[in-house]
């Protein structure tokens, strides 16, 4: 699937939360299940911080264990941007900018126009 970005996208964590299967976080918070972005959970672990997608976890009262391996990692969006997506998740995709060949992260869909 291809997109076009639509609007500029620049806040991207400085230290993207890095999760692994089997490890355990705190659940902070979720995500509004009603706004742009359901179904991601701000989780703390040992020397990090992050929103997880809610499908990667088993969460019990405030512990959420992980299920699979996931990385927040981001692509900074100028207008004009083209992107090929490999899935989408919570209103983002995890994709690959044209012209910078395997390097994968998320881009928020609010920001994209489908070619």
């Amino acid at each position: 699937m291809q997109y076009k970005v639509v609007k500029e996208y620049t806040d991207t964590p400085k230290h993207p939360i890095v999760v692994v299967q089997g490890e355990q976080l705190t659940v902070m918070e979720e995500s509004d299940a009603q706004g742009d972005w359901p179904n991601w959970v701000l989780c703390r672990g040992e020397d990090k911080k992050g929103w997880v997608p809610k499908q990667i976890l088993t969460i019990d009262a405030e512990i959420a264990i992980v299920k699979s391996d996931y990385r927040a990692v981001e692509h900074r969006l100028a207008v004009g941007e083209r992107l090929t997506a490999e899935f989408e998740l919570n209103g983002w995709i995890w994709c690959e900018k044209t012209g910078d060949k395997g390097v994968m992260g998320w881009s928020p869909l609010n920001h994209l126009a489908r070619v």
